[in-house]
């Protein structure tokens, strides 16, 4: 038609009409993919922190792959068992899992999930008597998978693989971003895989706290646990307000990078405490702050045994309180020919500081390599021994500056005749 009014009343019928039934039509768009999302509520979940909503919301996770929480707290009495699913929460203030078993929120037993932005909570707030309150569990090979925006609380552990004797739990690829766990009695995240090993993922701003410097759960802690791993980077873990153990323990790990770590308000109430307990690993570590914590029993910024690696550039180590008769020290060395600590732009403005610098390997070599600008063993570097260390090959071809009455006096040790001795240059 050549009508004027005639096409814009076509056009105008189109918009009104048409449009929103082709959009209605349309899949759903959850997140970044345009595919229908399983709605709990369509499978009779009710979400309002009464009503036991484990067996609705188990039908709607075995009915689809995308499954969506809208806003609500929902009871749960047993574990929800994840396969390969996207879980999808309303943000992770707004959408509540509350759990009153013992037992765990998800069992992930597969690979290809992404669970985000949800509050995952149990009863109660201590935990001691729940030791399999353990928020999310990984069975069997977890890879490929993304767990964000998530809020825990009060829990025995937050993130845990399955430790069973004999069976294959491990995990690789996986990514940990934007996780907040309070008041936790064991563990915030304790991955030890019992088979293969933890390889190939990132985990970053992960924030655990126990409460207040007096309001606060009393059981000393490890935050986080990590054995077997490789090629692993973790991004702004922080550790504050809680009775601790160790911050952190990272056992048979190579090639683990750390960036930026923070400890604040920490009280460290046990001998032999200490922040970075390292076991036959090796650890990169890239900034980092520890501020405000009190030290009551012998605590050390870093615990080295069985052989191990710490190259740590530009952490700053600042305001301490001592609460009882024990120190904090450096480091401490525990067995092995091959710990070695090198630290470079590490400050400090706390001048008892124990250095530790006369603890050896049992080789006789120094532990502490380098601090800041001066090298213990790969260079030359004054030496506060008041001998020399026995001459070994490891020393071999190394130079020692020794400061004496008279002035210094520089040594290099060197093989003669099948033996080795300390020369005096």
């Amino acid at each position: 038609t050549g009508n004027p009014s005639m096409k814009k009343a076509i056009l105008l019928f189109y918009f009104v009409m048409i449009i929103p039934i082709l959009i209605s039509c349309a899949p759903q768009k959850n997140g970044e993919l345009e595919v229908p999302f399983i709605n709990v509520k369509d499978f009779g979940a009710v979400g309002d922190g009464k009503t036991d909503d484990t067996k609705a919301i188990q039908k709607a996770i075995e009915a689809g792959s995308d499954i969506y929480f809208p806003e609500g707290k929902y009871l749960i009495s047993d574990s929800l068992e994840i396969q390969s699913k996207k879980i999808n929460g309303a943000g992770m203030e707004s959408t509540i899992i509350y759990s009153k078993a013992d037992a765990p929120i998800f069992k992930v037993s597969a690979s290809f999930n992404d669970i985000r932005n949800l509050g995952l909570q149990y009863d109660g707030w201590d935990q001691s008597d729940y030791t399999n309150r353990n928020a999310i569990v990984f069975e069997d090979q977890i890879a490929h998978s993304v767990f964000e925006n998530l809020d825990i609380i009060s829990v025995y552990r937050a993130f845990y693989i399955d430790e069973t004797e004999g069976a294959e739990n491990y995990a690789f690829s996986i990514n940990l971003r934007n996780i907040y766990i309070f008041w936790f009695e064991k563990n915030a995240i304790h991955f030890n895989p019992p088979y293969g090993g933890l390889t190939g993922s990132v985990l970053e701003n992960i924030y655990t706290s126990n409460g207040l410097r007096d309001n606060r759960l009393d059981s000393p802690v490890i935050p986080f646990v990590f054995g077997k791993a490789s090629e692993m980077t973790l991004i702004q873990l922080n550790t504050e307000w809680a009775n601790i153990k160790k911050a952190f323990q990272i056992d048979y790990s190579y090639n683990v990078t750390m960036i930026s770590p923070h400890f604040e308000g920490l009280d460290f109430k046990e001998e032999g405490g200490t922040f970075f307990d390292i076991n036959h690993s090796n650890l990169k570590l890239i900034g980092g702050r520890a501020y405000h914590n009190n030290i009551h029993e012998q605590t050390s910024l870093f615990k080295l045994m069985e052989n191990s690696d710490i190259s740590s550039d530009n952490f700053y180590l600042e305001d301490y309180e001592q609460q009882g008769e024990g120190d904090l020290e450096l480091f401490e060395a525990v067995a092995g020919d091959e710990n070695r600590l090198a630290l470079t732009q590490f400050k400090t403005n706390i001048d008892d500081l124990d250095l530790n610098m006369e603890t050896l390997n049992e080789d006789g070599t120094p532990i502490l390599t380098r601090l800041n600008d001066q090298s213990f063993f790969d260079g030359m570097g004054v030496q506060s021994f008041k001998s020399l260390p026995e001459p070994t090959e490891a020393w071999r071809g190394k130079m020692i500056m020794l400061e004496r009455g008279s002035g210094d006096q520089i040594y290099v040790c060197i093989k003669t005749n099948g033996s080795y001795e300390w020369v005096e240059i």
